[in-house]
């Protein structure tokens, strides 16, 4: 059995009811700050009556207040969190027959709902139930079977492993100990017999007696006390709460017991892991008889982590969840962790406003086989933002990647600016990811929401993330051609196809293409060719071996600059065609070629030094405009 669905209603940041679902080993939730990652983690808690240590209250702040202009008010009347576990096994049926569902006995139910008004002790009235009738009698027992434990952000590991009672070490030692009620353990005889022997040691005898002589002196035989120096700790539970764990750096390094410290000298990042790792040892030791099942809730573990030691905890944690059948749940704010992971291991939790956040569970979208292996290796540091993010916009190149973050500054300037003091895609939270290729129906099946039947007509909605997605992408016609918007050519891009079937069935994505390449559509915009033959002109050799490559552009270049290319279509065709030749084949005195990713170098600094000498192309501007949605 696993914990797969969750309904939240009234608890903090959810109103109406929101729905998360989880997968039967690691989940691993993500999104922007605010997006309810945490609430989600605090609801299972809640429901499961379980923190680090035991004690679960509700505060007032916990009922959702519905935010006004004047004054933020509590509107909901209830909390309700509702969880559904799957796939139980036949035995598990049993145990749990007072929570299946009626309709599938597969299925089992969990309830809580909290009121929100204080009874006459002073606390939050809830009532807990098993199944789908809240009239039935609930057995705490079926409860207490699901182990969840539960690590909190930014954890301050060394305090969690220091020797006091409650303490995680005490917890898991107390876990591991044999289950003999009539026998002492050996450590309970070891320190009875230790007790002993200290009483016949020449300091321990010096010092009682002087603590007597003292006791005597000053109440007397008849008021005064008696007292012995031995060690107190004698029962079993009392000795591990003594017990401290020490560390030394190198795990195969087959160090002296001496030769270990106090955790108080470690980086704070080995001593979470140190944590964590008495925390899966506690969950190991659980006794199958007593544990139906375990969950194991992280928050944030990339905390004090370097990367690599971020992604080996990960693949480690995913390895956990599969050998001893421990369901993980984390959420994290690390690229590192993103970008590691199984990509169907991912629930993306995305911020709408004025509503709920809304939860997508990528294993649950329908993305195909080649797809995932596709996504799955494409993923690194830096593109894994595109899970954070409130708007995308995916580019071909490294070309269109630097150039169009200079140009979208242009468009707000001219749309945002004035009403939302914006003034780049960060401010909007929109990233550029740049594919390198052309893989957009790869990446669109995260985000657009349907699926084509094999008949090839059929189009079903599913499940997907929602947020606003604009690929930007080139028409490619034959290589010779030179297209103008009155005279455009039969374009050669094999992902064109989706530019029609977005615009039909997605919500959240569109696909916006130009008359040849980004380049040849810049320099066809009007005021952009001056200043981008200025570019090339200033790169240029003009006295190397290039000279026949460009032969007239130097004498042209003058009366190119002085035209008005407002309307000349079919001649600033040609020349843009000609700029975009050079650039691919012009080299300069050192025998460098320009090439694309250069000159989109040197054009992205010009943009942004000059913005007023360019004009930002149509296709460019729709594609900027619907992954800002304002």
């Amino acid at each position: 059995m696993y914990l797969s669905k969750l309904k939240i209603k009234g608890y903090k940041a959810f109103n109406s009811e929101f729905s998360i679902r989880f997968n039967p080993g690691l989940t691993v939730l993500i999104g922007e700050n605010g997006s309810g990652k945490s609430t989600v983690i605090d609801a299972i808690r809640l429901l499961l009556n379980e923190d680090e240590y035991g004690r679960v209250g509700v505060q007032d702040s916990h009922f959702h207040k519905q935010m006004s202009p004047v004054q933020a008010t509590s509107n909901v009347q209830n909390i309700e969190v509702n969880a559904v576990f799957s796939a139980l096994s036949t035995e598990e049926q049993v145990a749990y027959l007072p929570w299946l569902n009626e309709s599938d006995s597969s299925e089992a139910f969990l309830n809580k709902k909290i009121a929100n008004k204080l009874n006459g002790r002073g606390q939050f009235d809830h009532s807990i139930w098993g199944g789908e009738s809240t009239l039935g009698i609930f057995e705490w027992d079926l409860l207490n079977a699901i182990s969840c434990i539960y690590l909190p952000p930014l954890r301050d590991a060394q305090n969690k492993l220091e020797a006091f009672r409650g303490s995680r070490l005490s917890r898991l030692f107390k876990r591991f100990k044999p289950k003999k009620d009539d026998e002492a353990h050996n450590l309970e005889k070891q320190f009875k017999a230790f007790n002993k022997k200290l009483l016949n040691d020449a300091t321990i005898i010096n010092v009682n007696d002087a603590i007597k002589k003292y006791l005597r002196e000053s109440l007397g035989n008849v008021l005064g006390q008696d007292a012995i120096i031995q060690f107190s700790e004698v029962s079993y539970e009392r000795i591990v709460e003594r017990l401290r764990l020490l560390f030394y750096p190198n795990i195969s390094a087959g160090a002296l017991p001496e030769n270990f410290r106090d955790i108080s000298e470690n980086s704070l990042g080995y001593n979470n892991i140190l944590y964590l790792a008495t925390v899966l040892a506690e969950l190991e030791g659980l006794e199958q008889s007593d544990t139906k099942h375990k969950i194991l809730l992280i928050e944030e573990p990339e905390a004090h982590l370097h990367p690599q030691l971020q992604v080996k905890l990960l693949q480690y944690m995913e390895e956990q969840s599969l050998n001893n059948n421990i369901q993980i749940i984390l959420t994290t704010h690390s690229a590192t962790i993103t970008a590691s992971c199984r990509l169907k291991s991912l629930n993306v939790l995305a911020l709408k406003e004025n509503v709920n956040p809304i939860s997508t569970l990528i294993s649950d979208c329908e993305i195909n086989d080649e797809s995932e292996f596709f996504l799955e290796r494409w993923l690194d540091i830096t593109k894994s933002t595109l899970f954070f993010a409130k708007g995308l916009i995916f580019v071909e190149g490294i070309a269109e990647a630097l150039v169009i973050k200079e140009l979208s500054r242009i468009v707000i300037k001219e749309k945002y600016t004035r009403k939302t003091n914006a003034k780049t895609l960060e401010d909007f939270g929109v990233s550029i990811i740049n594919l390198n290729g052309i893989y957009f129906q790869h990446f669109m099946q995260l985000f657009k929401g349907y699926k084509i039947l094999q008949d090839g007509t059929t189009f079903i909605k599913t499940p997907h993330l929602p947020i606003r997605s604009a690929c930007i992408t080139d028409c490619d016609p034959e290589k010779e051609k030179k297209p103008h918007p009155k005279g455009r050519c039969k374009c050669g891009n094999p992902q064109l196809y989706l530019k029609e079937e977005l615009a039909k069935n997605s919500l959240n994505c569109r696909l916006y293409s130009n008359l040849k390449t980004f380049e040849y559509d810049l320099a066809m915009e009007y005021r952009n060719l001056i200043p981008m033959i200025a570019i090339f002109n200033d790169w240029l050799d003009t006295t190397g071996s290039t000279q026949t490559l460009i032969t007239g552009w130097i004498s042209d270049f003058n009366t190119w600059s002085d035209n008005d290319w407002k309307t000349r279509n079919a001649e600033k065709a040609d020349i843009s065609f000609k700029l975009l030749n050079f650039i691919e084949n012009s080299q300069n005195k050192k025998g460098h070629k320009l090439g694309k990713g250069q000159f989109a170098e040197k054009l992205a600094y010009k943009v942004s030094t000059d913005p007023d000498s360019f004009t930002v192309p149509k296709y460019i501007k729709d594609a900027i405009i619907w992954a800002v949605n304002k």
